[in-house]
């Protein structure tokens, strides 16, 4: 009798368990920012020389700023480029594992030179992000593999350098305050054992459910290496937003 008691308490938790999930699924709805949305040419850009300042998918708003003194930017760009080899203008905007996230076609470029901020359409409700994927561009991996233009190759003639190059992501609740860091290292050289460093050529999953819910997110870049080109690569945000 007492074995038949105890299994009911466990079948009636379980089953509270599944209507609680399912109520708060019902308060939110899913938004997934692939950027598959945007036409481009084959291989080519959109860098925000049209004087926009953005560029929205779903719910979410990536802010860029435009250069034209140097036809360059700061913040978010999208774009299609497939070159994974080659250490050229055309490798700052291209993805190191060649193409989006999933093998999509269209992908974000982030660049640092002032802040790296997304926003979202609703900025009282928010969004509670659940996880992106980041990448490496080619431009910064073969800077960092081989030490091309004012970037030091990482490791250093013996190997033995602990560098390292990292993504750091913050929230900005919308209650206030800060969260986060969230920190991903798409190249990292400082373990003991040479043979595990290691400069990702693949699209990432990044937890980021840890931040909460948001009315915007920032992206910091930084390396050990003075000189490391500050790109990556973005795709796939998802997050839940309350209905």
């Amino acid at each position: 009798m007492k074995a038949r008691v105890i299994i009911n308490i466990n079948f009636l938790v379980l089953f509270i368990f599944l209507i609680l999930s399912c109520a708060d699924e019902d308060n939110f709805k899913t938004d997934i920012s692939d950027l598959e949305s945007f036409t481009l040419n084959k291989n080519s850009i959109w860098n925000g020389s049209d004087g926009s300042g953005s560029f929205a998918d779903g719910n979410v708003i990536y802010l860029n700023n435009y250069y034209p003194d140097w036809d360059s930017y700061s913040g978010f760009i999208y774009s299609n480029i497939i070159n994974d080899f080659m250490f050229n203008d055309s490798s700052k905007y291209s993805s190191y594992p060649s193409g989006g996230a999933n093998e999509s076609k269209v992908y974000a470029v982030a660049h640092q030179f002032e802040r790296i901020v997304i926003t979202f359409k609703d900025s009282i409700k928010g969004e509670e992000p659940q996880y992106v994927m980041l990448a490496n561009t080619t431009y910064t991996a073969l800077a960092i593999k081989y030490g091309y233009g004012s970037a030091k190759k990482f490791g250093g003639n013996s190997g033995d350098d602990p560098d390292w190059f990292k993504v750091s992501i913050i929230g900005y609740p919308t209650w206030g305050g800060v969260s986060g860091p969230v920190d991903f290292f798409l190249a990292d050289f400082r373990n003991d054992d040479n043979s595990k460093d290691y400069i990702t050529k693949s699209w990432n999953y990044v937890d980021l459910s840890s931040l909460g819910n948001v009315k915007k997110i920032e992206f910091q870049i930084f390396s050990s290496v003075v000189g490391t080109p500050l790109y990556f690569c973005l795709d796939n945000l998802k997050g839940r937003i309350q209905n």
